[in-house]
Parts: C-alpha cells; structure tokens; sequence
C-alpha cells in the first residue's frame, strides 16, 4: 500500500466538536477490548440478510489478503474483525480516543492493525490505496458527497466499498423523531447526536454514487426504529419482518431508518 504522512490532523472547529463528541461517548468503554464472538460470526459467516452488518460483511465478500481501510473506525472492534478474517486493516478516525482504543484492540489481539488519527474527507493517502473501504456511520458525518469522492479516489480500480448509514427520507418521521428527542427524552433512550450529523435522503445517494461502475443500496430498520419501546427479546423478530416487509414493498423504503450502499469502482 502507498505510504501517506501520518501526521495528527488539524481539526476545524467542527471536527474538534465531533471529535470531542465521540471521545465522551466512546470513554466508558475504552477497557472493553475482547472480541464479541456473536458479533464476529455474523461477520464470519453472513447468512442473515435481515441483518445489516451481515449483507455489508456479505457484500465486502472475501477479504483475505486485500487491503481494507476502516473508515472511521471508532474504538476499532470492526477493524478487528476485518483483521481476523485475513484482511490487511487500516483504520481512522479523528477521535485520538478511538484511534488509542484501536491500537491497544489490535495489540491484546495479536493484530497487524495500522491506525491512525486522520480526518476522512480527504484522507492523506495516495490515490488507488485500497481494495477496500467499509464505513460505519461516517458518510452522514462528513457528507455523502464528499465523503465517496474521497472513497473513489482511494481505490484501486475495480475495488468495493460499502457502508452502513442512518437515513432520513421521510420528512414527517424526521420532524417527529426530533420533537421526541427534544422533548420527550423520558420516553426512553435515544442515540446520540451532533448537530453536525445529517441522516442520508435517498437522492443524495443517487447522486452520489453516479461516479461509481455500479453501486447497489438495500434499505432496512421500519418498525425497528422504535426499538427503545420494544422488548429485547422481540427485535430479531421485528428486523425479520422489516426485512420482509421492504422486500415485499420496495416502495416502503422511504420509511426506512438504515441503508446499506455498496460501490464499485471503475476498473
């Protein structure tokens, strides 16, 4: 892989925000360092497509001996993953508590996981870098144009990359998920967010990802989205039916609260 200066970003004021915003949230658990074996299977062995993170693994498709960055990745625990399943990861992130968090991941592990504190958009790598790249919840911080801009310009021609984001299509459900978070808090707990975030519309994603040779999006999360006032014990059920749902009723993706995007480069 091309080598890039790997010094610590300048962050903007907004980025210090964000940063700070993720070093309060990821804090509790900077000492949580094992491997999730549930976790980890769904990422060694994707069978269930109701399940975002196992169609993003199935999408990624073999990675042993690829090159993968970890596009903003957190405290890492993907990045592991990635690494175990015989991936050569790099992974970033502009919060230096993740970055930390990630190496000492990597170091308990045995793991040849390179980190680094970087902002996304852009990178300091050279162009054609990597084989791969896998986003968690970072196109709707940095922007979904920007941010696969950047994706396209650090793959190898014919590579992939896929992410995982939260979506906002539909205006009334926005509108009262705001209301609640404001002003019904005690109705349950609610994810954290910056006032920088912006959940992805469905024709920011179209025209984002026109660049790409190909690029595939898979809507998820209805009744899911109201998990906070559901029993654990009923959300595989709810996703299942979600699931079915948005296969059954492709329109129903404007309600959706989760896509998955995979792209492709042009070879």
């Amino acid at each position: 892989m091309s080598s890039a200066p790997f010094s610590k970003p300048v962050l903007d004021s907004v980025l210090r925000e964000e940063a700070d915003f993720a070093n309060a949230d990821y804090a509790p658990h900077v000492h949580d360092l094992e491997i999730n074996p549930n976790m980890f299977r769904r990422y060694h062995a994707p069978a269930q497509l109701w399940d975002w993170r196992q169609m993003a693994a199935l999408l990624l498709g073999d990675i042993r001996g690829l090159d993968l960055l970890d596009f903003g990745c957190g405290m890492g625990e993907e990045s592991v993953y990635f690494a175990k399943l015989g991936a050569r990861v790099t992974g970033i992130d502009i919060s230096e508590l993740g970055v930390a968090t990630l190496k000492k991941r990597a170091a308990l592990h045995g793991l040849p996981i390179a980190a680094f504190e970087m902002r996304a958009d852009p990178t300091s790598f050279a162009d054609a870098s990597f084989d791969r790249v896998h986003g968690l919840g970072i196109l709707h911080h940095i922007g979904i144009e920007p941010g696969l801009r950047e994706v396209e310009r650090v793959l190898r021609p014919g590579g992939l990359g896929v992410f995982l984001e939260p979506i906002g299509n539909s205006r009334a459900v926005e509108t009262v998920k705001t209301l609640l978070m404001k002003h019904a808090r005690f109705l349950g707990n609610f994810d954290h967010v910056t006032d920088h975030e912006h959940n992805l519309t469905w024709r920011e994603i179209e025209s984002a990802t026109r660049r790409f040779a190909d690029a595939r999006t898979y809507p998820f999360h209805l009744l899911y989205r109201l998990k906070r006032f559901l029993p654990d014990s009923s959300l595989t059920a709810v996703r299942r039916f979600d699931h079915g749902l948005l296969t059954l009723l492709p329109p129903l993706k404007h309600y959706a609260g989760g896509v998955v995007i995979a792209v492709r480069k042009h070879s």
